[in-house]
């Protein structure tokens, strides 16, 4: 396998599309065969060596009948720092390797799927994982593991919203004291599969002096089951996880990465994925539900220079590939600001739950929150409170409620006006309230007349002309 094999065949693995070649490089870059030598189009066999005979020495490529290729000393200066980034290496090369390797354009490599827009190229690199601590303000766990561990007062403001308000409860969601941990991860890839690997997991979990994060990050594929091992170190301290869309993507990720390194999951917590709520709560009225979408229209909080999380692939690779660090920096930013994000947005959707309608914010979904979270108890006392705002479901859920607790005339209040508009479960509600309740066939009939044609409607109707034809229908005071 040639040397351009080998170095596309790690472009691959990274997730990178691989370089194209034409057939007359194909053919001067297969071992055995002779080319055509730059610079020398009459096909005359060079002087020197050829291009694959020789040894490499320092990165450098054979030299030919007319000088250094400079081409072959660039992949070859990149295929051994990507070795060496991935842990197969046991020494780091020499400075020339990590200035040739910084030298690269990095403006070539294709961003990944989802990318937006290409950050403009970092000017900060480094040759080691030491160096990548050292620059972050981390320290080395682990060969491949860098952890940044950082202590947040509790008056740091997010937002709107001081950090201090995570430590205390976010009914319904959890109680005061709860052993609460907020999870977010940065991936190779937003797709998933066994192919996708978080380089980044970032945990914050309430302390005494504060908020404490901890981010552990990968400097290469061999440092997985080390972070890993970490990782689930810290999630033992935790009785309840918060995450956004992390029952879907980060937590099923981390499980099947933890079955990759053979390892045993942690014990299972509770887990509060805020995701569903803020869609029940704002997916009537909110283009979407975003995490950022949530921020700045909940919280307050306006990012600056923020890098997507789309970008965070690129932004890892590039690490690997080149040494750059300032975008893996900026990786490390946006995963802190998501966790902070889940710190204080408890307590922000436990204030929408108390006043939905003050912050435009749907009854019924606050309700079903309620009652999957509180009981039905907190779902009819929420709904009682906003009936004003309340919709056609809302309104027909609260007289269910009413009905259930004896309360028929607040309940045929609501039902009254649903069914002189034709809504089916009013009317019908309407039609047994009268037979049943009221003994009084004749309204009974009038409502059971305006319902759909069914088998069931047809034995109502006939049951009520029944009573109506032997005067036995007496209606009740």
């Amino acid at each position: 396998m040639s040397l351009s094999d080998r170095l596309n065949t790690l472009r691959r693995q990274a997730g990178v599309p691989p370089e194209r070649r034409n057939a007359d490089e194909v053919v001067r870059d297969r071992p055995g065969t002779s080319g055509t030598a730059p610079g020398n189009e009459s096909g005359e066999e060079p002087a020197g060596p050829s291009v694959n005979e020789g040894p490499v020495h320092d990165g450098r490529a054979p030299a030919t009948g007319q000088g250094e290729n400079p081409e072959r000393a660039r992949a070859l200066a990149e295929l051994r720092e990507r070795i060496r980034r991935m842990g197969a290496a046991p020494k780091a090369p020499g400075p020339s390797a990590s200035a040739r390797a910084a030298t690269l354009d990095a403006e070539s490599a294709p961003a990944p799927v989802g990318a937006t827009e290409r950050s403009p190229a970092p000017a900060t690199c480094v040759a080691s994982a030491a160096e990548l601590a050292e620059h972050l303000g981390g320290t080395r766990i682990g060969e491949h593991v860098i952890l940044l561990d950082r202590e947040l007062p509790v008056d740091t403001v997010h937002g709107r919203l001081p950090l201090g308000r995570a430590a205390g409860s976010a009914w319904p969601f959890w109680p005061a004291g709860e052993r609460v941990g907020f999870i977010d991860t940065e991936t190779t890839g937003l797709a998933g599969g066994a192919g996708t690997v978080a380089f980044l997991v970032g945990l914050a979990t309430p302390s005494g002096e504060g908020l404490r994060l901890r981010q552990w990050l990968m400097t290469a594929f061999a440092g997985e089951a080390a972070m890993l091992a970490a990782v689930d170190e810290a999630l033992g301290e935790c009785r309840h996880l918060v995450s956004y869309n992390g029952k879907t993507f980060d937590l099923p990720l981390l499980r099947d990465r933890r079955r990759m390194q053979r390892r045993h999951d942690p014990a299972e917590t509770a887990h509060t994925d805020f995701l569903h709520p803020v869609r029940g709560l704002f997916g009537h009225a909110w283009p979407d539900c975003r995490l950022r979408t949530t921020e700045e229209r909940l919280l307050g909080l306006q990012r600056r220079d923020d890098l997507p999380g789309s970008e965070a692939p690129w932004a890892w690779q590039a690490y690997l590939r080149f040494g750059q660090a300032d975008l893996l920096q900026r990786v490390v930013r946006h995963n802190a600001d998501d966790i902070l994000s889940l710190a204080v947005l408890g307590p922000a959707l436990a204030e929408v739950l108390a006043d939905p309608p003050t912050h435009a914010a749907s009854p019924e979904g606050a309700a079903r929150l309620l009652d999957r979270l509180g009981g039905p108890g907190e779902a009819r006392h929420l709904l009682q409170q906003c009936e004003p705002h309340l919709g056609l479901q809302g309104r027909l859920w609260l007289a269910r409620e009413r009905r259930r607790a004896g309360e028929w005339p607040r309940a045929v209040a609501l039902w009254q006006p649903l069914a002189e508009q034709g809504h089916p479960e009013a009317i019908e509600a309407l039609a047994k309230y009268h037979e049943h309740q009221r003994r009084d066939p004749a309204t009974a009939l009038h409502w059971a007349r305006r319902l759909p044609d069914t088998p069931a409607t047809r034995t109502r109707r006939a049951r009520l002309e029944r009573l109506l034809s032997s005067g036995s229908g007496v209606p009740k005071n």
